[in-house]
This record gives C-alpha cells, structure tokens and sequence, in this order.
C-alpha cells in the first residue's frame, strides 16, 4: 500500500502504517453513516491521516475516490429505478464536476497546514450545524 504522490518538489514517497487500527476506524466509520445516514468520509480522512499515517492530501483525495465509487453505484441504481430527475442532476454534476477540478488544481499548491485547518474548520461547522438540528428538530 505504499505509494508515491506528486508534490511541488517532485515525486514524495510515502509508507502506509497502521493497517489494523486504519481497518477498526473505518468499520467504525461505517457504522455511524449507517446508523446516522451521514457520510464517513471525514471519518475516513482522519483514520488515514492519523492512524495510517498517510500523507493528509494522500488521505483526502483517497476518500474522495472512495466515495465517488459509491456515488457512482448508487446513482446507477437510482436513475434506473426512476428516482433521479436527468434534467435535475446535469447542472448539479457540471458543477460538481468544475468544482472538482478547481480543487484538485488548488490541493496541488496549497499547503498541507492550510488544508488541515481549512478541514477542521469544515468539520467544526458541520458539527455544531447537526447539533443544533438535533436539539431543534428542525431538518
């Protein structure tokens, strides 16, 4: 699992650790998007980064794939079974799509502080936005 990723120095090595733990988290990460029908990829981020060690834009846009198979899956059912509205879902994936590729030209400069705190922000906003839905009600 060890893998090489393009930095603005050149190619970086990296080393993949804690397999195990890594696993653990992401079983747990799995569970509470079952259970609370949200989605792990923070989660998953996390136990890359931390547990595994692996280089956090490593982790981020590992997660990213992760969650982009699934989509992908899932959509295929639902467009099938009549559940997705084509003209609907085109502008929501051209943007998706340009959003993406703004980001993936933006992660290759930015430095890896920044997108840690960028990430933490985001998590801390989500947090205290299900927090507040829970103690209201209100979805």
């Amino acid at each position: 699992m060890n893998g090489v990723y393009p930095s603005l120095t050149g190619p970086r090595h990296y080393n993949v650790h804690g397999v195990p733990q890594g696993f653990g988290l992401m079983f747990g990460a799995g569970t509470l998007s079952g259970l609370l029908g949200i989605g792990s990829g923070a989660v998953k981020v996390l136990a890359m980064d931390q547990a595994m060690r692996i280089p956090f834009k490593v982790s981020t846009t590992t997660s990213n794939f992760m969650i982009g198979v699934t989509a992908a899956a899932s959509a295929g059912v639902y467009l099938n079974r009549g559940y997705i509205d084509p003209g609907l879902a085109m502008p929501v994936m051209l943007g998706v799509l340009a959003g993406s590729v703004l980001g993936t030209r933006v992660l290759s400069r930015t430095k890896t502080s920044v997108l840690r705190w960028v990430f933490s922000g985001v998590i801390v906003v989500l947090g205290i936005e299900m927090l507040f839905k829970g103690i209201t009600g209100k979805l």
